[in-house]
């Protein structure tokens, strides 16, 4: 006999007691139904047990094993008493054994302890799933996000290399360009003005004012301000050009960064959204008050089967059964546990600073625009207008040097006409030289403040990212 021996035992011994008198065919009869009675017990008690050890469906299981027992032992009961006249005595037991059998079964059919063991079990598939789910698809999110940053990071990159593209060719090719153009300008006037020897300039049959005047005179103004114009133009046209290149850069990187925030962060956000639904109805609080309820469900059936021998027998059955469920419990626990420590600030509580930084690549972002700061684009190109205007006048200083020369060269009586028209002459120049100086600084004020670092940092900033994460 298996462990429902106890309850066995003790309809034997009422049998005994029940039956002083009775003839031997009538306790063989009694006697022998107790012993189908005890294995129909067992039977259903060790399969319910074993419905209960990690499946689902168990209630129906149970429900299930206990019909099978009552028709067993009331067919035992039955047969026992069918062909036999029984005693008021043997009546009385027959008729409390089967009562309580079926009360024992009957009842225990009724404990909602397998239904909610099962719903505790569905509770640690779908966390087990989920688990596995959401690693996937949080590597799969980071896959498609490092894509987009990679995209950024080389925007950026370009933004760095014309950065020094600006302070090591640009503004320094800006001053050379202007020096060799005011160069150029001068020396076709100046040609004319060095030929002149001392023989000519002795004054002997010569009208010596009118040769000064014609010799400052020389090309001037047309040639001198095309020569001028080519030296600055050149230089308004790379601005603009930078200019647009620096936009398009700002334009795709934030394309980007859009593309970003509606594919790769909204999935994220809807899939923290999901596990925020999942948690709010399947946490582990709720999954332990279904253990509670289960155990105390089956507790509460065990202390109220109608016999002491029952109840013995109950009791170890809960325990059994108990004790698979907290078997599966543990499991569930450690499930949970696994799920918060592998996605704690991911998808579970407060988003974490370190995921944060994984989806947004703040911090690496700001280091890429500190680093391009540094090159000091927008201090050069700044100081490009007072740097370009003293280029200027040195390349003038050395380019018109050689009139000075002649101005010194000439007779005494017409040096004060000659001075006086290579001031005018180098006055001529310079103002011609300053208007398209000033012509240039509002493109190159532009730029600079396209390069200022403030700018830089709203252009290329992650703050939309950040934003779309909290």
């Amino acid at each position: 006999m298996g462990w429902y021996s106890s309850r066995v035992s003790e309809l034997n011994e009422r049998l005994n007691r029940a039956s002083e008198g009775a003839p031997d065919t009538v306790k063989r009869a009694l006697s022998d139904a107790i012993v189908k009675v005890g294995n129909a017990a067992d039977q259903a008690l060790s399969a319910m047990l074993d419905a209960s050890a990690g499946n689902l469906g168990t209630q129906r299981k149970w429900q299930e094993r206990c019909a099978t027992a009552t028709a067993d032992i009331s067919r035992a009961f039955g047969d026992a008493a069918k062909d036999n006249m029984l005693s008021p005595a043997l009546q009385l037991f027959w008729y409390q054994a089967l009562e309580h059998e079926m009360a024992f079964f009957d009842s225990l059919a009724k404990v909602q302890t397998p239904q909610l063991h099962g719903d505790l079990l569905v509770h640690q598939d779908l966390l087990n799933k989920m688990l596995g789910e959401l690693w996937d698809k949080w590597a799969f999110l980071l896959s498609k996000d490092v894509i987009f940053e990679n995209d950024q990071r080389q925007v950026v990159q370009q933004v760095s290399r014309m950065a020094q593209s600006i302070v090591d060719e640009l503004a320094p090719g800006v001053l050379k360009r202007t020096s060799e153009g005011v160069s150029r300008a001068t020396a076709k006037s100046l040609d004319v003005a060095l030929k002149f020897d001392d023989k000519l300039l002795s004054g002997k049959g010569v009208d010596l004012a009118k040769l000064v005047a014609s010799l400052f005179d020389v090309d001037i103004p047309d040639e001198i301000d095309r020569n001028l114009l080519d030296a600055v133009q050149g230089g308004s046209e790379v601005y603009q050009v930078q200019k647009g290149h620096y936009r398009n850069l700002v334009s795709a990187y934030q394309s980007l960064v859009q593309a970003e925030k509606g594919s790769v962060l909204l999935l994220f956000n809807a899939t923290r959204a999901e596990v925020d639904r999942y948690r709010d109805k399947n946490d582990l609080g709720k999954a332990k008050v279904m253990l509670d309820q289960a155990k105390g469900y089956l507790s509460d059936w065990a202390s109220r089967v109608p016999s002491s021998a029952q109840r013995s027998e109950a009791s170890s059955f809960k325990d059994k059964v108990c004790s698979a469920i907290d078997t599966d419990w543990r499991l569930t626990e450690e499930l949970d546990n696994k799920f918060r420590d592998k996605f704690k600030g991911i998808f579970v509580q407060s988003l974490g600073s370190e995921t944060l930084e994984q989806l947004a690549e703040s911090y690496l972002f700001r280091q890429h625009l500190e680093e391009i700061t540094r090159k000091d684009a927008a201090g050069k190109l700044k100081a490009l207008p007072v740097n370009l205007q003293s280029e200027v006048d040195s390349a003038l200083e050395r380019g018109l040097r050689p009139l000075d020369d002649l101005v010194n060269r000439v007779p005494e009586e017409v040096r004060e006409l000659a001075r006086m028209k290579n001031q005018r002459f180098k006055e001529h120049v310079r103002a011609r030289l300053k208007d398209r100086i000033q012509a240039l600084l509002p493109a190159i004020v532009e730029l600079a403040d396209l390069w200022d670092p403030n700018n830089l940092s709203r252009d290329f900033s992650r703050e939309e990212l950040e934003k779309a994460l909290r």
